[in-house]
């Protein structure tokens, strides 16, 4: 029986690799030093194109997944610029994605991770004041942040680097996006997944062929009481600079072939009162079609998103990091 401790000695050495290739939900755990950064740009698809683009495949079936990105897209065409509000949320810290990147190389590692916090209080502040016309002071490489007091605490989605391309996930991942104005809508993705190109040290990505895509799925709770609220905020507005009298349906003094007489056309149904209430877009037969759930995740049936981001070096403190 001599042969015993040389077998635990030859297992016990193993120990430490087989814990560096995989939990125990068989995905590797993250290795190496930990990298900060700030998104500076979040991209919504603003055409089919780009919804392909920004998502990933969720359930392994093969096809992209970006039901809700399409619905954007198609927003974006009705002249609802989502881009524009994002762009403006980002720029004056109302939006604040930090990324938290850990892997021992850049080009190729067996395990490698990235975890997303919501972000507060930048240093320097977003903005100069009311006479300054220009924001994103925070976003120049140098800023530095606080993890929000309400931002979850998600586990990395872990995964691998293969020439210079990160892949990672399934897991659970909360990003902020904005819709009805620039105040920040917080979406929390099951089943999430990201990929990654353009790393370094200083930055994740830098042009429109690199950058990081997160994609995730949306509970049908989500759906129905962020996503049309916020849906609901940014149609109001147009209705009243398109629509003159809103006292007088079913014209209610909208101009000729305006945004705001197709959103009226589309959604005023009952009572056609020249407004669009939350529970006539709920209701409304296109947007049933347009959100209703297109994956299954866990068990749950969701709404699939995918957006993209580009980031740059950020300072702040994780509890815990070393």
């Amino acid at each position: 029986m001599a042969f015993r401790p040389t077998l635990l000695a030859a297992a016990a050495a193993l120990l430490p690799s087989i814990a560096a290739c995989g939990g125990d939900d068989g995905q590797p755990v993250p290795e190496g030093t930990h990298y900060h950064y700030v998104a500076n740009k979040v991209f919504v698809p603003t055409t089919n194109a780009e919804a392909q683009k920004y998502g990933l495949d969720l359930n392994g079936d093969g096809t992209i997944d970006n039901q809700l990105g399409q619905v954007l897209s198609t927003l974006g065409s009705m002249g609802f610029d989502i881009q524009m509000t994002i762009d403006t949320a980002v720029a004056e810290g109302s939006i604040i994605l930090l990324a938290d990147v850990q892997t021992k190389d850049f080009t190729n590692t067996a395990a490698a991770g990235i975890q997303v916090f919501l972000g507060d209080n930048p240093t320097p502040a977003a903005c100069n004041g009311s006479d300054d016309t220009t924001c994103g002071h925070h976003l120049d490489g140098n800023g530095s942040f606080e993890i929000a007091a309400n931002s979850p605490q998600n586990a990395a989605l872990a995964g691998k680097i293969v020439n210079g391309t990160f892949n990672g996930g399934p897991g659970n991942l909360s990003l902020q996006i904005a819709l009805g104005g620039t105040e920040a809508i917080q979406l929390d993705l099951i089943g999430a997944r990201a990929k990654a190109s353009g790393l370094s040290d200083t930055k994740i990505g830098s042009s429109a062929n690199d950058g990081v895509i997160f994609a995730g799925a949306i509970t049908k709770d989500d759906i129905d009481n962020k996503v049309i609220p916020a849906i609901q905020t940014q149609i109001a507005p147009i209705i009243t600079r398109d629509c003159t009298m809103p006292t007088m349906p079913p014209g209610c003094g909208c101009g000729a072939d305006s945004t705001g007489k197709t959103i009226l056309g589309l959604f005023d149904t009952n009572p056609k009162d020249c407004a669009v209430s939350v529970d006539e877009i709920k209701s409304n037969t296109l947007i049933m079609s347009l959100l209703s759930p297109d994956v299954t995740v866990d068990g749950k049936m969701a709404l699939s998103l995918g957006i993209k981001a580009t980031a740059v070096k950020a300072t702040y403190t994780v509890a815990g990091q070393q």
